[in-house]
């Protein structure tokens, strides 16, 4: 069983008894989204969800994942495997509709998206959705350049394709980038105290800070619905292929340059490992590269230089979420904090930041 790694951002395990173990180790969070923490009572609301909405009762639990919702790997009586996610009360439904809508589309031309099985319905204290589970396929070595090339031009393929959707109403009220006057957003769930954990803090506010100000500086650039999660563990591939691709619910309507930005800042990353293992900053320049290859134009100045101050941008709010689980800085090694002023002397202080 893997769970509670250094850097906080998942609680996932795949053995026996999975459920009960994550859920009764970390009650907080599973309180938090689901508004218990006791694992026969959680089944006990899987079980009548299923049977209502699949027309059939759990008879093993093959995953249990929580992070910013509460993830099940279900195998039903009559044999289908499941995925659900309970999402928490504060996700609205029409922003689970859209994303329910454009993964359909995507599934259906093809895209290695789990095709969506039940729309936001409710469970617990807020909604579920449920797609196929599928686990072919492997986690690869983001560092690869050939898994670098091929998540390049996967996400790419991704935002081409969710173009075609033309209806997303309520896509937009998923996390959105925060307002000029805002450093951040709220945390992505409730492991994380940004203004309780400030102290010590600074110097990361101030490099998101001044990351934050060159995007939102940038003026123009398309919107597009992208995948704000990037990274190699959610997805799986079968040789030099993306065989799937999970946490759907990180789609929205972005500019351009900040999904690329996000997905240049962190997808080498395994969040579930005992090092988060952030790209160095000349692989962050690479991605960036093979998305244009895969583009089939290169990006302006401009354009570069907001994809930079969106990619520390993220290294920073990840730094941010490491320093709130360990203050006294017990688990730098391999972490985005040890990363962060890395990117920031590459992109800001070498007066290099036109060249991501």
């Amino acid at each position: 069983m893997r769970k509670d790694p250094p850097h906080g951002f998942g609680i996932v395990a795949s053995t026996p008894n999975v459920m009960e173990q994550v859920l009764t180790d970390n009650p907080a969070l599973t309180r938090s989204i689901l508004g218990i923490a006791d694992p026969e009572e959680v089944l006990r609301r899987l079980d009548a969800f299923c049977e209502m909405h699949l027309g059939s009762k759990v008879v093993e639990v093959l995953y249990c994942g929580l992070s910013s919702g509460a993830s099940f790997g279900l195998l039903l009586r009559d044999g289908q495997r499941i995925f659900l996610k309970a999402h928490p009360l504060k996700r609205p439904t029409d922003y689970l509709r859209a994303v329910h809508t454009v993964q359909g589309h995507l599934h259906e031309r093809g895209f290695p998206a789990p095709r969506p099985l039940v729309g936001p319905a409710p469970f617990s204290i807020g909604l579920a959705t449920v797609d196929e589970f599928v686990d072919k396929g492997e986690t690869p070595d983001g560092h690869d350049p050939r898994v670098r090339r091929t998540m390049a031009r996967t996400l790419y393929r991704l935002i081409e394709l969710a173009g075609e959707v033309k209806e997303v109403r309520g896509l937009h009220r998923g996390w959105n980038w925060p307002e000029p006057e805002e450093l951040w957003s709220e945390p992505h769930n409730a492991l994380f105290d940004f203004e309780a954990t400030a102290e010590g803090a600074r110097w990361v506010d101030e490099l998101a800070a001044e990351a934050k100000a060159v995007v939102d500086g940038f003026e123009g650039g398309e919107i597009v619905i992208g995948h704000a999660d990037w990274s190699v563990d959610q997805m799986r591939f079968e040789g030099e292929e993306v065989a799937v691709v999970y946490d759907w619910d990180s789609l929205r309507p972005e500019k351009e340059v900040v999904i690329v930005g996000i997905a240049a800042s962190n997808f080498t990353s395994t969040w579930y490992a005992e090092k988060p293992d952030p790209p160095s900053p000349t692989e962050t320049r690479l991605f960036v590269e093979d998305y244009e290859n895969a583009r089939g134009a290169a990006f302006s100045e401009g354009e570069r230089r907001a994809i930079a101050g969106a990619a520390i941008y993220a290294i920073a709010y990840i730094a941010r979420c490491e320093h709130a689980l360990d203050l006294d800085g017990d688990r730098l090694e391999g972490s985005f904090r040890e990363a962060l002023p890395v990117h920031a002397d590459a992109y800001f202080r070498s007066g290099s930041l036109g060249e991501v």
